[in-house]
Order: structure tokens, then C-alpha cells, then sequence
């Protein structure tokens, strides 16, 4: 197995009540936290249901230059979602440049960016969350990674409460991406949202049968981007998680080590992954990217995951209980430099870790 890379990373919240002018909030500018800059960086906001925005963001690099600002969605009802199109206008050289959710250096790295949401419905107390994530590659493991956990499993409280799902149970469609062998992230969207006990509304008529759960095309229609053409914008994902009353973020945890402080104090994960196959014992597929929830840890270390791409039982419920070997999964998470989303009920304390810009 080739070495797993490291990434410096930093979660930055914004204040959500204050930068305000008309129906137009700003953020003040939020920084990476260290001098070299950042290469990517990825935004999430939680409005209320109703809400429409645009969204807006622009970076400063590490030359000293603020860069123009760049249209990152536009947020309406569902089917009403898209990010930044693909045909906008060219931007001048070393502008930090868009691709669907993520923000990537053009040869300069960014220092800080700002974020710029005005809304077209819904008024001011529709925003309740906005945050960035920004990532770069490190030569080492952070300083203060936390130590390996051994012995008992670090199991979350609400480990038992992730009721597998299958996206395999939804067949193929023509529209939302393709249906069901698309739809990891609305359905590892549902996990989670469910075992928190969120009320998801059911899809359509017709849209699941009695062996798939119908709560995920409803949730597929409403992460739905329609210039990307999926389900699997990380930030419309979150943001869809907000408008059910949730806190939810996209962030890039530094190691496995945060991902065991989360899921041990009962938050579990959905992470994106890829890899090639067989390099991931136990899985029966290969992907160049997809999702699933992380849900804990066994005795020696391994992951504990609910995966969507496991077969449906007949009950409608997935079979996706699985355990994957510890570093093979750490070497699929780390290629989405380990995307996570961090969803939680609206205030729930966080453990340790949030004040140093971790979550």
C-alpha cells in the first residue's frame, strides 16, 4: 500500500447574526490560520426552509491580493439548487477557481476568503450556520493528533440508532443523477438524519417501492444540483441537513484519531472515499467516489461503517453493516483529503476539539 498523505486542515465558523447591510450578510474575512496559505477550501451554510439565496465567495492570496467575488450557488427550493455553472466568465490568472463545491488555489494559495450570502426570500434569522473548511497538504501527521484508542470499542451512543440503508434498493433513473447506484449521499444522508431521529418528509408517488425506504428520493430531489447534474454536492448536502432543523457542516478532519473523538461522543460521520479494487477488503466494489457513515470503531482500530453500496435486504433495510480494515479505509478517506459531514441536532455541544478549529 503507498503512504497515506497528510493534510493540514482548519474548520472557521462565522457569525451568522452580525455583518448584515439590507438582506445582504458578509462574513469578515476568515483565515486559514497558517502563512503558507491554503490549496482548497469548502463553504457550508444552514438556511431555513423557504430561504433563497445566492451565494457568493471570494479569497485572498497569499500575495496579497483580493480576488473577485464568485458566484458558488444558488440556493431555491429543491429543483431550484445549482452551483456555480460551468460556463462563467473567465477569471483572471491565479484566481482561486470553483469546481462544483470546492475551491481550489490556481497556482497561488489563499490566505483567507469571505462569503456572501443575500437573500432573495426569507429574512435574516434564516441563516443559522455558516463555516468554511480549508485544507492543504503537510509533510507529517499534525502535532497534537490524538493518540490511537486500544482496548474497548469506541462505539457512539447512537451507533446502534444508524439503521442501514441501501441506494441499490432505488432503481436507475433518468433524472437525479441517475437514481439509485447514485445515490450514496442522499441515502447516507438519511442514515444519519434518521438516527437522529429527524422527520423526513417521503418521496413522491411512485418514486420508491415497498422494499426501499421512501424518505430517500425526497431527500434526493432536495440535495439535487442541477449544474453538476447529482446528488453529491458536499455542500448542498449539508445545507439540505440545516433546513431539517439540523447544525451541519462539511469539514476535513485531520486523521482517524478525530473521526474516533466524534463517533465516541455519539456524532457519526459521513465520509467520502475512493479506491481501486480490492484495496479495500470486504468491499465489493471500486469507486472514484463515494459515500458512506461512519458509525465507530471495534477493539483493534478498524472502522465501523453503514455503506449504501451493500446489497438490500428484503426488509427494504440495507445489509451495510460493515468493518473495514483500519489503514485501507484511512487510504480511501484521505483521498477526498478526509471529507467529512458533521451533522448534529441544533446546539448540541461538540466534544473537544471545535475551539481548535477542528470541527
Amino acid at each position: 500500500m503507498s503512504e497515506i498523505p497528510f493534510w493540514r486542515s482548519r474548520l472557521v465558523r462565522a457569525d451568522p447574526t452580525r455583518g448584515w447591510e439590507g438582506g445582504t450578510w458578509t462574513s469578515p474575512p476568515l483565515a486559514a490560520g497558517w502563512a503558507e496559505g491554503a490549496d482548497q477550501a469548502v463553504a457550508s451554510w444552514n438556511l431555513d426552509e423557504g430561504a433563497v439565496a445566492a451565494i457568493g465567495i471570494r479569497a485572498h492570496t497569499v500575495d496579497g491580493v483580493w480576488h473577485d467575488w464568485q458566484e458558488l450557488a444558488h440556493w431555491g427550493a429543491p429543483g431550484d439548487r445549482r452551483s456555480a455553472p460551468s460556463d462563467s466568465p473567465p477569471i483572471r490568472q491565479g484566481t482561486p477557481r470553483l469546481d462544483t463545491d470546492v475551491l481550489t488555489a490556481d497556482g497561488v494559495p489563499f490566505d483567507a476568503v469571505q462569503l456572501r450570502i443575500s437573500l432573495a426570500a426569507g429574512d435574516r434569522a434564516a441563516l443559522r450556520l455558516v463555516a468554511v473548511s480549508f485544507s492543504a497538504p503537510a509533510a507529517s501527521p499534525p502535532a497534537d493528533e490524538r493518540p490511537l484508542r486500544t482496548g474497548a470499542p469506541t462505539a457512539p451512543p447512537g451507533a446502534d440508532a444508524v439503521v442501514p440503508l441501501s441506494q441499490r434498493a432505488h432503481p436507475a433513473r433518468e433524472d437525479l443523477g441517475g437514481g439509485g447506484p447514485s445515490w450514496c449521499a442522499p441515502t447516507s444522508l438519511a442514515m444519519v438524519l434518521l438516527a437522529w431521529g429527524a422527520d423526513i418528509p417521503r418521496g413522491g408517488p411512485g418514486e420508491a417501492s415497498a422494499e426501499a425506504d421512501p424518505r430517500v428520493p425526497h431527500l434526493a430531489h432536495a440535495v439535487y444540483d442541477a449544474v453538476y447534474g447529482g446528488t453529491g454536492n458536499w455542500s448542498f448536502n449539508a445545507a439540505v441537513a440545516g433546513e431539517l432543523g439540523f447544525d451541519a457542516v462539511v469539514t476535513r478532519l485531520r486523521s482517524l484519531q478525530d473521526a474516533e473523538a466524534l463517533t465516541a461522543a455519539g456524532f457519526p460521520l459521513v465520509a467520502s472515499i475512493s479506491f481501486a479494487e480490492g484495496a479495500l477488503p470486504g468491499a465489493d466494489y471500486a469507486t472514484a467516489g463515494h459515500l458512506l457513515v461512519l458509525r465507530g470503531f471495534d477493539a483493534k482500530g478498524d472502522v465501523q461503517v453503514a455503506d449504501p453500496a451493500c446489497p438490500p435486504l428484503p426488509s427494504g433495510r440495507g445489509d451495510g453493516l460493515r468493518t473495514y480494515p483500519r489503514a485501507a479505509f484511512d487510504a480511501a478517506w484521505a483521498h477526498s483529503r478526509r471529507t467529512a459531514w458533521l451533522i448534529a441536532p441544533r446546539g448540541r455541544a461538540l466534544p473537544p476539539g471545535e475551539d481548535a478549529g477542528v470541527w
